[in-house]
């Protein structure tokens, strides 16, 4: 979910899934945005036979019914500031898997606590992270999501409601 952009790094992400589809085609990938790189992605799908599995759905107005369906929840981005897209999958109860990249990942996150982490831009480390989460018990992956949605409540407008009346009290 993005805009698609060099910085949120989705070739990367339809490289990756490609090496994921060819081991196991009961994989799919669906990517919500638009952006310049949207003819690059779409290029790629269709030069490596993907259209079965990896679906480019444009700009959808509401991601909660992506999210609330999804296994899981990928930000394959160089950068951030901070990575809002993040918050909104822990609140959607969506495990996320999410590049180190600067700025929110790591923090938000919390480590690995909150969902998984993978070595920004590196295809190994992802591949790795993702086989880990495909492999990873119901348990670990519902603590993960329990921590997520706890996480995602301190950036509610409730929460910075208080954090604000607080100040002003």
């Amino acid at each position: 979910i993005g805009r698609l952009t060099k910085q949120k790094n989705f070739l990367f992400l339809l490289e990756c899934f490609k090496k994921i589809i060819d081991k196991n085609k009961n994989n799919y990938l669906y990517v919500l945005g638009s952006g310049e790189d949207y003819k690059k992605l779409e290029e790629f799908i269709i030069k490596n036979n993907l259209g079965k599995n990896i679906f480019l759905e444009g700009y959808k107005k509401n991601i909660y019914e992506y999210l609330s369906k999804a296994n899981a929840f990928i930000l394959p981005s160089l950068w951030e500031d901070p990575g809002f897209v993040l918050i909104e999958a822990g609140y959607s109860n969506t495990t996320i898997i999410s590049s180190d990249c600067e700025n929110g990942p790591r923090e938000i996150l919390d480590k690995d606590k909150n969902g998984f982490l993978f070595k920004s831009n590196d295809y190994n480390s992802f591949l790795d992270v993702f086989t880990g989460f495909q492999k990873s018990n119901t348990k670990e992956i519902n603590i993960k999501k329990i921590n997520a949605k706890k996480m995602s409540k301190n950036f509610s407008l409730f929460s910075h409601y208080c954090e604000l009346n607080k100040i002003l009290n």
